[in-house]
């Protein structure tokens, strides 16, 4: 989405804020956002691996931002970073912090060319492009962006993207910093572009979700976790279901995309002997055999354990991976990515029975 001079990435409507005199970014339409479950309503607001972009002809540029005001343990504050095309910034630069005050950061241009000379054609954002990674974890809000700016150019921009959707985890959950994300980190490897749908504690595979990632042409593969937000309220058999009808409407619907689903990700339920983890992650790898065959292979299962098996890998909750964790899954799975990827061809033909909802 375009704002002024700057491409809202990741960002698809704007809620604006009287009192405030801002715009609260939101990753959905709003009416996709109302058709969620009500705490994905909510947390699809979180600025989750959403960035703000332009390329600077000036000296500097001048954003005005704002963290949402925090509810019940989330800190009062985020961390921004800022990258130039695909490198992290300099210390001169970033990273930033945002708070639920009106919070104004300058970002002085600095001389890219060094970093042009050493990427050479090897990069997937140009490094003239200034990323403005925001807060990851919570919603945030900008009022303004001033300077001698422009938009990215579409050919300054990776061609490809990555779409994702699960649950805290996919959405970034414990990572340090937004670049930290298994998500972010996963796009980066592949040289894509990521678009992250992630919501914490409601991945619920909700049709109006389904339906929106089905109804969107500009996403060339897509990853979802699946499972571990309801393994306290569903049985395996309501995963099943949910899961089965969830995938199925969206490879219905993208004949010629790539998708793969995993499960849970090594967590405290294996730890401690749950058996539900068993049985939802045999739940999930039910639903990839029976839709694989259907929809011509193009639904690959990447077991969660097979991308990360060790708490090593945990943060001190017992459920969110830390940062090494994040490092872990996005390294794991990137092969199977790479090969699709790779790919020349693929069987789009259409299914000859639809699976049984």
């Amino acid at each position: 989405m375009e704002f002024g001079s700057t491409i809202l990435h990741n960002v698809e409507s704007l809620i604006w804020d009287e009192e405030a005199g801002d715009y609260l970014l939101c990753r959905v339409p709003e009416p996709t956002r109302l058709g969620l479950n009500m705490k994905a309503q909510r947390n699809i607001l979180f600025a989750s691996n959403s960035e703000i972009r332009f390329v600077m002809k000036g000296d500097s540029a001048v954003l005005g931002l704002r963290r949402m005001p925090a509810k019940g343990d989330i800190r009062s504050q985020g961390v921004l970073e800022v990258f130039q095309g695909d490198y992290q910034g300099s210390y001169e630069i970033s990273p930033w912090s945002v708070t639920a005050d009106r919070t104004e950061i300058t970002i002085r241009r600095q001389d890219w060319s060094a970093v042009q000379r050493f990427a050479g054609n090897g990069y997937s954002f140009h490094p003239s492009v200034t990323r403005i990674l925001l807060p990851y974890d919570w919603g945030c809000c900008l009022r303004d962006i001033k300077g001698d700016i422009r938009p990215p150019k579409k050919q300054e921009m990776p061609g490809k993207r990555l779409l994702v959707y699960g649950s805290s985890i996919t959405h970034g959950g414990n990572a340090s910093v937004p670049s930290g994300t298994y998500a972010f980190r996963l796009a980066r490897k592949l040289g894509y572009d990521l678009i992250n749908l992630g919501c914490a504690g409601s991945c619920q595979m909700d049709e109006a979700m389904a339906s929106y990632i089905g109804s969107r042409d500009d996403w060339d593969m897509a990853l979802f976790e699946l499972g571990v937000n309801v393994i306290e309220t569903w049985d395996g058999d309501r995963l099943y279901g949910k899961a089965l009808a969830f995938l199925a409407a969206v490879l219905e619907a993208r004949p010629d995309k790539q998708v793969f689903v995993t499960d849970m990700y090594y967590n405290r339920y294996d730890f401690e002997g749950d058996k539900r983890a068993a049985r939802f992650r045999g739940a999930i790898q039910r639903c990839a055999a029976v839709l694989s065959g259907q929809y011509g292979g193009r639904l690959h299962y990447i077991n969660g354990l097979k991308a990360m098996d060790t708490p090593q890998g945990l943060s001190s909750d017992g459920l969110h991976p830390s940062d090494l964790g994040h490092e872990m899954i996005a390294e794991r799975p990137i092969r199977h990515c790479i090969n699709a990827a790779k790919e020349k061809s693929v069987n789009t033909a259409t299914p000859k029975k639809r699976a049984r909802h």
